[in-house]
């Protein structure tokens, strides 16, 4: 155990240090090995070891300080060959240099493509990791989702007040008068699964009409309403409003709102009207959402 923990120290250190300490600390290590190889004598050799320099090197800093310290390795090793053991000609010098430099400069290629490799690899764990972040919040907010019922229609009425604020819904929605009949409306739609609406192309008709809201720690922290587009209870479903508690922006949970609907009317034609640029059309046109027609300052999107 406490062999892994100075391994993983000394990696933290290795990954935090800087390039001159790096150079540096191969640079000791390579001379260390070399006065051991010039002090045991023609019987052992450390040559082998000034790999380790190399590989450092070849790991942590670029491809010029990599090819110095290969050259600084084969000129030691054939230094300590010829000073211990043999003392043949020029020629035979430079076949040994050229054999030495081709031995380190091959295990300087393994370590930095062994750190491309780690760090692709290092890549690809950050990614996958933080998808499995995004997919289980994802998952923890549309568990969080459930149909409305009447004791919801204060806390509805509550958030689609602070959408007209923000400019998200008409500013009539903060009129009292208003407040009232919208308090009514809802109230029987969630009752009667029905509501009047406007048609786009003039008049009036009965749709089906669903509420969907998330609670978060005890509070409505989201809703949406989703209509039926024509009177004849077609495949249509709109997701007519949506509006998300000031507290709970940011966190996912208006996406998560926009997966529920998507996932749970995926057999139907679905249509959303949506401002241009904002930041539920950017949602809609990540889950293949194609605009259809405008109207009255808000783009139509639709997903067949």
């Amino acid at each position: 155990m406490s062999i892994l923990l100075a391994f993983r120290r000394l990696r933290v250190r290795l990954r935090t240090a800087s390039p001159r300490s790096i150079a540096a600390a191969a640079a000791l290590l390579l001379a260390g090995f070399f006065v051991l190889d010039l002090g045991s004598g023609p019987t052992i050799s450390f040559g082998l070891f000034y790999t380790l320099s190399v590989v450092l090197v070849a790991w942590r800093l670029g491809r010029a300080a990599t090819v110095l310290a290969v050259v600084a390795a084969s000129v030691a090793r054939v230094a300590d060959f010829y000073l211990n053991r043999h003392h043949d000609g020029a020629l035979m010098l430079l076949y040994d240099l050229l054999q030495s430099a081709a031995g380190y400069g091959l295990a300087a290629l393994l370590a930095w493509q062994g750190r491309l490799l780690f760090e692709r690899t290092a890549r690809h764990a950050r990614h996958f990791q933080r998808q499995a972040r995004r997919e289980r919040r994802r998952r923890r907010l549309e568990a969080t989702i459930r149909r409305a019922v009447v004791a919801d229609v204060p806390a509805i009425i509550a958030l689609t007040s602070a959408g007209g604020e923000d400019g998200a819904f008409d500013q009539n929605v903060m009129d009292a008068v208003r407040q009232a009949a919208l308090t009514t409306t809802f109230s029987q739609g969630i009752i009667d699964g029905a509501a009047l609406r406007d048609v786009w192309n003039g008049g009036q008709t009965v749709v089906p009409i669903e509420f969907w809201v998330s609670e978060l720690h005890g509070q409505l922290a989201a809703y949406m309403m989703v209509l039926g587009v024509d009177g004849n209870k077609g495949p249509e479903r709109e997701l007519h409003a949506l509006a998300v508690a000031p507290p709970f922006r940011n966190t996912g949970l208006g996406s998560a709102m926009v997966n529920f609907f998507c996932t749970r009317y995926q057999q139907r034609r679905l249509v959303v009207a949506t401002k241009a640029g904002s930041q539920m059309m950017q949602m809609l046109v990540r889950r293949n959402f194609q605009q259809l027609t405008s109207d009255k300052g808000y783009d139509i999107m639709v997903r067949d």
